[in-house]
Order: C-alpha cells, then sequence, then structure tokens
C-alpha cells in the first residue's frame, strides 16, 4: 500500500508532521523539484472495461476489452500508477510546468521554495514559498506565503493561495478577508499555462490581501474582551444543545446550554488556549480578541481530532488545514470575531 505522504522537502524549522527531506537552504525550481522527488509527468490513457467472453472456440476464447468513451486515467509514467480519473478535456500539468507557473507568476519576488511534496502517492503536489517581510510586529510577525496546490487525480482545480502563518505558534491564518483576492483556481484545459498573467495580477492583489490582514489584526489586538465575551465566543464556535427547548438568546452562566462529551471537550479545550495558548505571553496578547481568534486557530491546526493512522492521518489534517473543515472552523472563527470587535 502507497504512503499517502509519499515525498516531502523542506527547509528551515522542521514542519509539524516531522517528515521529509530536509535541505540546506531555500530551493530553487530546479532544485525543489528533484529534492521532492517530483520530477516525474503524468499521462492521460483510454479507460477499458471488461465485456465478458465471446461465443466460440473455448480454447481461443479471450476476454473483450471495450473502451469507456469520454473518461480518461490519469496515470504516472514512472511507474504506471493510476492517479484518478478525468475528463476529455482535462489537460495535466506537469509537475516541472507547476512549478514553472509559480516562477513565472512570482516574477519579481524571485520565488525560492521552502517546502514542496507529494501527497497520497502523486495524487496532489504541492509548493510553498515565503514572501519577503511579514506583517503584524516584530515580536508576534505573521509571515506572507504563497502555496500553489495541483490534483492529477482531478479531484480540484489548480490553486495558487495566500497563506499567512503566525510565526510564534505556526498558526496557518488562512481566511478570507472582505473583498481581497486571496486565491486563484485554474481549471486543468489547454489554456492553463496562459493563465500566468492572470496569476501575477492576482499574486499583485494578495499585497493588498495581505495589508487587510495586518489592520484585521490590529484591530482584534486593541479590543479586549472580558471573561463572558471570551466563553460566549468559544461557546458559539461549536453546535450547541438548549435545555429544556429554552431560546438561545445568550450564554448566561450558560446554563441553558447542553454539551455532549466531545464537544465539551473541544470548548474547554479552546478556553485553555486563551489563557496559555502559545504566544499568550507575548504583551496586550492574552485578554484580547486576537488571542481569543489565534486560541481557535490553534484548536484547529493542532488539537482538532482528525480521523485515520499514521501518514494517511497527516495528509488528512494538512488537507483540513488549507481546502476543508478546519479552514472552514476558522474562517468562522475570524468572521466571528471580527462581528464582535469592529466598533
Amino acid at each position: 500500500m502507497a504512503h499517502e505522504i509519499e515525498s516531502i522537502a523542506w527547509h528551515g524549522e522542521r514542519p509539524w508532521h516531522g517528515l521529509g527531506t530536509r535541505v540546506a537552504g531555500c530551493m530553487t525550481s530546479a532544485e525543489a523539484i528533484v529534492a521532492a522527488g517530483l520530477d516525474w509527468e503524468v499521462e492521460k490513457k483510454e479507460i477499458f472495461t471488461k465485456d465478458g467472453l465471446p461465443e466460440g472456440d473455448a480454447e481461443a476464447q479471450t476476454e473483450r476489452m471495450v473502451v469507456v468513451p469520454g473518461y480518461y486515467a490519469t496515470v504516472r509514467k514512472t511507474d504506471g500508477r493510476p492517479l484518478g480519473v478525468v475528463g476529455e478535456r482535462y489537460t495535466p500539468l506537469q509537475n516541472k510546468d507547476a512549478f514553472a507557473f509559480f516562477d513565472e507568476a512570482v516574477g519579481s519576488y524571485e520565488a525560492m521554495y521552502e517546502t514542496a511534496g507529494s501527497l497520497r502517492g502523486g495524487k496532489i503536489i504541492w509548493i510553498m514559498s515565503k514572501m519577503p517581510g511579514h506583517v503584524g510586529t516584530s515580536e508576534d510577525p505573521i509571515e506572507m506565503w504563497l502555496v500553489l496546490s495541483n490534483a492529477h487525480d482531478g479531484s480540484r482545480q489548480l490553486l495558487m493561495m495566500a497563506s499567512p502563518v503566525r510565526v510564534v505558534c505556526m498558526n496557518t491564518l488562512n481566511i478570507a478577508i472582505s473583498s481581497a483576492v486571496a486565491n486563484i483556481e485554474i481549471r486543468h484545459t489547454s489554456g492553463m499555462m496562459e493563465r500566468v498573467v492572470d496569476a501575477r495580477e492576482a499574486l499583485g492583489l494578495t499585497n493588498i490581501y495581505f495589508e487587510q490582514m495586518g489592520e484585521a489584526m490590529n484591530m482584534l489586538k486593541e479590543y479586549r474582551m472580558t471573561e463572558e465575551e471570551i466563553k460566549k465566543y468559544v461557546y458559539g464556535l461549536f453546535p450547541l444543545k438548549v435545555k429544556n427547548e429554552d431560546k438561545l438568546t445568550g450564554f448566561e452562566g450558560v446554563m441553558n446550554i447542553e454539551l455532549g462529551p466531545r464537544i465539551k471537550t473541544y470548548v474547554e479545550k479552546v478556553l485553555e488556549l486563551t489563557e496559555t495558548g502559545k504566544g499568550t505571553g507575548i504583551p496586550g496578547v492574552k485578554g484580547s480578541a486576537y488571542g481569543a481568534f489565534n486560541a481557535a486557530v490553534e484548536f484547529a491546526d493542532h488539537w482538532q481530532p482528525v480521523k485515520g493512522k499514521n501518514d494517511s492521518m497527516l495528509v488528512r489534517k494538512l488537507d483540513s488545514l488549507w481546502f476543508g473543515s478546519a479552514a472552514r472552523f476558522k474562517q468562522r472563527a475570524f468572521d466571528q470575531i471580527c462581528d464582535i470587535a469592529q466598533p
């Protein structure tokens, strides 16, 4: 059985999953492809079904193979591994072309890659590059990262997105902020490489996104929350049951709230993180809306349970952080804390 996390190369601090090959410095695209084990290509092949045995001489009988019209398998050339099933218009984006796309889109930023890898036996590949500078303060910086993710199994479009990372706790703050452009998605068609100009334009707009991110974080830092406000905020992040059909008008004493054992554990953990989470010792964080929001993000990134075992669990966690339930949880946490803190 193939490993879920197939290959990873990284530079700098050891990533949360602790896997992969460490490289001495930031990588160029040519170096990253080799170090991350991504120097292979994908092709489309016709799909056939077995259509039983034709009548005739039993010794001469062979199974007839019938082509499935309009559908193809994406197959890795190096080992013949099937990666997925796609339609007729789907055009594979080779890994070297994905890196070239990133290079062209980033352009003047001179992309240097800090991590890249392959998930689910080659079905998903990703690249991460850190942009120069940061938002936030020097004692609590938020680094500006760009992520490119490509699916060879047809499960999603080519995605290039901004992914802010709070250094002190390695929380990924990939959240949508008002109308700021945080990502671009490109369909797997023959003209995808022509979308570099669009990607470069979107990348330019990510500067606005990061500026708005900094402004939003400053607003959250300035808003001081009472203990009751923090409790109400944390409870509001999870599905709650109301006792005796009472209306959920508030959380006065939280007496009308009924928590299942699983949700109770989650609530207690987030409340604990508002007091003892990473970065709470930085002046002004504890007791602020910023601190409460980062407690929710730290829970999603580092504590929220994920099904599976070993590398299978790690892949699901990474997918959840970028695209799934953890990403949605963090967006909800951000929207709710902004509703509280906005004047």
